[in-house]
């Protein structure tokens, strides 16, 4: 059930199907070359529309988020970035006003690495208020699933290439896709890093998207979060070994 779909009164009526709501979140930054600034938002947004196609009386999908903390890409055109303080303060209050609205579960499905640290803030402060919430960074929680599908993973690389692909092959400039092998050896800030571990704005090797690869991970991936719906749903939080 997309909320900005409904009215007031309408909204009031059909609470009582869903006490959940979904919130993408994306960035608008430089992915290569070859992928859209959106990418980052169209992601998130194929997965709310094929969730919404199965069990979109089950969820209330609230409008997304389409900016992020994007500091590392910021050295590419187009990229827009706002400070993880900002990032996280905003999507606490739109969490906040979703449950003073009757929204008791709250999903954060980001598609932007940049936001994890504002999403877990803002997640730890919602929680504090009563609300549970969970955050799906969809290429990494699924990142095993994800690599039976693709070789490789990366910022703009085969998976998220193959990803866009799928949502919209009109808006991939594949002969512009080429590779980028460096890999970190940790987990190190630095004042160039987009420049020099993002070089030409990827990581990964986006030569080898297909359609068929992006076709895949979508149908895979939403089979997965339907069932993390479903569990968080029933209050399922953990299991008993």
């Amino acid at each position: 059930m997309y909320l900005v779909n409904y009215t007031s009164d309408d909204f009031k009526a059909n609470l009582s199907k869903a006490e959940i709501a979904i919130v993408p979140i994306g960035s608008v930054e430089a992915h290569g070359h070859h992928l859209p600034l959106g990418t980052d938002i169209f992601s998130p947004r194929l997965f709310c529309k094929l969730i919404n196609e199965r069990i979109g009386e089950e969820i209330w999908i609230a409008p997304e988020i389409p900016y992020g903390q994007s500091y590392d890409l910021s050295v590419y055109p187009g990229t827009i970035n706002i400070p993880t303080e900002i990032v996280s303060n905003y999507i606490f209050f739109v969490g906040k006003s979703l449950l003073a609205n009757g929204m008791k579960k709250l999903i954060f499905l980001n598609g932007h690495g940049g936001n994890v640290n504002a999403l877990n803030l803002a997640s730890e402060k919602l929680m504090q208020l009563g609300m549970d919430v969970v955050i799906i960074n969809w290429w990494l929680d699924f990142s095993k699933d994800i690599l039976t599908v693709t070789e490789g993973q990366g910022h703009a690389g085969e998976d998220e290439s193959s990803a866009i692909l799928y949502y919209d092959e009109k808006l991939v400039q594949m002969d512009k896709a080429i590779k980028n092998t460096k890999k970190p050896l940790m987990r190190v800030y630095f004042k160039d890093r987009g420049s020099v571990l993002y070089e030409n704005a990827l990581s990964g090797d986006a030569t080898l998207a297909t359609v068929e690869k992006g076709e895949k991970i979508f149908k895979l991936l939403t089979e997965k979060m339907i069932e993390l719906i479903h569990n968080f749903k029933a209050g399922k939080y953990y299991i008993q070994e």
